[in-house]
């Protein structure tokens, strides 16, 4: 028998709060949102229908779809094209999509190189922290980070609540070396800025940098300028400044091992939730 899945992880529809803050932030009501699917699936079949082999990335279920629609609040045509981003992506890029099993990625979450939380922050937001120090030397393990990553936001996205509240993001750079930060060569780089930008369902709502080095500073000033002035915004750099880091996220959202009150966490926690989904795929 398949394992039940965790409603931390994939909630039974929206919470009373979320439900006003879709209505407020995001233009959804239940009109909308009936009408918009059916919109969406009828844009999708046609260009199905004119570009053979197209959009096969799109799963047609409410909950996938309604993704779309909410990164893009409710506006059709962006959704639509978000949908033909997120396909082109892996497309363009299947050798971190394709045939990625729990296995092959399970050593990255035991590393804590990708990790997230069960609990969301005081907002209501899922939790990320990367922590690239964490990999192994050698070729390949750039990719094998950003496969990870991929692999659990393609399943924590069919999270209601997460949809409407968002993602944050803490990069954790303590141990970063330079071999390390030349793993992510620019390849990589522009990978990551698609995925955050324009093709990936999801409300990116901050991306805190600590512990970074100088070196990676200047990584990111080249960089920068390739960004959009949406994700440059949400963007902060806090270094070893701890109070820079509490003025924009609570202390309390904070984890442990970065100086903050958010008890330790154990690898274990998501990897259960990722193993009873693919118990229930299989």
């Amino acid at each position: 028998m398949a394992a039940q899945i965790d409603t931390r992880w994939i909630s039974n529809g929206l919470s009373e709060a979320s439900a006003e803050k879709a209505r407020v932030e995001l233009n959804e009501t239940p009109e909308n949102r009936v009408e918009c699917l059916a919109a969406l699936r009828e844009k999708i079949r046609e260009h199905k229908l004119e570009n053979e082999g197209s959009l096969s990335a799109i799963k047609d279920t409410d909950r996938f779809l309604i993704a779309f629609l909410r990164a893009r609040k409710y506006d059709v045509e962006r959704a639509f094209k978000l949908a033909v981003n997120y396909d082109l992506l892996r497309q363009k890029h299947s050798d971190l999509v394709d045939g990625t099993t729990l296995e092959m990625v399970k050593p990255l979450f035991e590393r804590r190189v990708v990790h997230v939380f069960g609990d969301r922050d005081s907002q209501g937001r899922r939790m990320l922290m990367m922590q690239p120090a964490k990999l192994s030397e050698g070729g390949g393990q750039s990719k094998d980070a950003l496969r990870a990553l991929i692999y659990v936001l393609d399943r924590i996205i069919e999270d209601e609540e997460t949809q409407v509240n968002g993602f944050v993001f803490i990069n954790n750079f303590a141990g970063m070396t330079l071999s390390k930060i030349l793993m992510f060569d620019h390849s990589r780089a522009s990978v990551v800025m698609s995925l955050f930008q324009d093709a990936f369902p999801a409300r990116f709502k901050a991306f805190h940098v600590v512990n970074q080095s100088a070196i990676f500073s200047i990584v990111y000033a080249v960089v920068r300028p390739f960004m959009k002035e949406k994700l440059r915004s949400r963007y902060h750099m806090h270094g070893a400044d701890r109070e820079s880091l509490y003025a924009v996220l609570p202390r309390c959202d904070v984890p442990d091992e970065i100086d903050g009150d958010r008890p330790a966490y154990e690898p274990e926690d998501i990897l259960r939730f990722l193993t009873s989904l693919q118990e229930q795929e299989e």
